[in-house]
């Protein structure tokens, strides 16, 4: 759990990084946000992150590797994207963190599919892959 969350954490700081590195093209549309994610790497370098730290994690928090490769996997990094927050959307629960001195708040929503991150008077609201739902829930232990 604590990997995991570990995990999430990294993710929602990655996130305050698009918001910042993305602040003027984020008015343009969730494609234009979306190209510029993939072009700039962002998503392999968290990913690239996580993995180069796995043993760390794993000594961290007293699960196997294999276990940890196996939660990064889940999170499946690579298909979160910029999406619009639906109107009917309702707010879960929101977490601040802090990254390389840049606060954030990220907020879950009763339909998991979402997350939003609030930095750098920026939003920006990511759709979350199905198999990194169940992880949502634990934003709530990085405060």
């Amino acid at each position: 759990m604590k990997t995991v969350t570990k995990i999430l954490a990294v993710l929602a700081l990655v996130a305050v990084a698009i918001v910042g590195a993305f602040t003027l093209i984020s008015r343009s549309g969730t494609a234009v946000v979306n190209t510029a994610l993939e072009a700039s790497g962002v998503k392999t370098q968290a990913e690239d992150v996580l993995r180069s730290h796995v043993a760390d994690i794993a000594a961290a928090t007293g699960m196997s590797e294999d276990q940890v490769n196996a939660a990064i996997d889940r999170l499946d990094i690579a298909s979160w994207n910029a999406t619009d927050l639906p109107a009917d959307a309702q707010q879960a629960g929101s977490v601040d963190v802090s990254y390389q001195g840049v606060d954030a708040t990220v907020t879950t929503y009763s339909d998991p599919s979402y997350v939003t991150v609030d930095a750098l008077g920026q939003n920006i609201t990511l759709s979350v892959p199905e198999s990194a739902q169940q992880y949502l829930p634990l934003l709530s232990y990085l405060q």
